[in-house]
């Protein structure tokens, strides 16, 4: 017991430095703070996950660093495009796409990333594991108990509201685009060429029950794209490359403009 306490304090350990690294490499060059991760707290498990991995079957390699090297690549790539392929299964939705890298594999691993993981775990294998487990196992046996049971708990109830709110996300994200592909029809029988035009205009020579049905479309749609809570929000801004493999992705692309001429505004107040 005692083993699996310590085994999940470090998959704890590591999914916070992953989500550290992650939010400081994406929020450089965006200059802003970026929540890089699915989950509303600070962890990202699949570092976690990939960290026990290379951890777990790759020690043995210590004594070889060059093989120590490739292996790593090879392992955090593997985890790294089948947790994207679990996600796109899931949820219909690629939260990261490499598909502009040179060198790239469906979009979910790209050599440039591949060979910074194999770096990252070289050093985790070398310096990193040796020192988080040693100071993991100075914890007290109690402490270690209820330390492991509280962020267990944390993680489960994270993991259960991320997934629910993803999922909402999701079907408003569908909803939306379901009233802008009608809206775009009625446009397209009322022959302008935007969705503002027609509801500025909702064309004069449109029967009665035409111009209802396109107010009623256009409140409906008003209201969905306000309706965004933060945690999704969120999610839409840490991952400026996600889009739906299922739907069109103009409903995504008309809430990701409403957010940054938002965020432009709240900066120039």
């Amino acid at each position: 017991m005692n083993e699996i306490r310590t085994l999940f304090l470090l998959f704890v350990l590591y999914s916070f430095l992953g989500w550290t690294a992650e939010s400081i490499f994406c929020s450089i060059p965006a200059r802003k703070p970026i929540n890089r991760g699915f989950l509303a707290g600070p962890f990202c498990p699949i570092y976690g996950a990939g960290a026990m991995l290379v951890a777990a079957v790759l020690t043995p390699l210590k004594n070889h660093v060059f093989l120590l090297f490739l292996t790593s690549v090879l392992l955090t790539s593997a985890v790294e495009y089948a947790t994207g392929f679990l996600l796109e299964t899931l949820f219909h939705t690629k939260y990261w796409d490499y598909s502009d890298h040179r060198f790239q594999l469906h979009g979910r691993v790209c050599l440039q990333n591949s060979i910074l993981f194999g770096l990252m775990s070289v050093i985790a294998v070398y310096f990193l594991h040796p020192f988080l487990l040693s100071w993991v196992e100075r914890i007290p046996d109690q402490g270690s108990r209820w330390i492991a049971g509280g962020l267990f708990l944390y993680f489960l109830t994270d993991t259960t509201l991320s997934v629910l709110e993803v999922t909402r996300l999701n079907g408003k994200l569908d909803e939306l685009q379901q009233v802008l592909d009608e809206i775009k029809d009625k446009a397209h029988t009322a022959r302008v060429e935007t969705l503002e035009v027609l509801q500025e205009t909702i064309a004069s020579h449109l029967d009665d029950s035409t111009k209802a049905r396109l107010r009623t479309l256009y409140e409906q749609k008003e209201r969905l794209e306000s309706d965004f809570h933060l945690f999704q929000r969120r999610i839409i801004s840490a991952f400026p490359t996600m889009h739906s493999v299922k739907i069109s992705n103009e409903s995504l692309l008309r809430i990701r403009e409403l957010l940054q001429n938002y965020s432009k505004f709240i900066h120039r107040k």
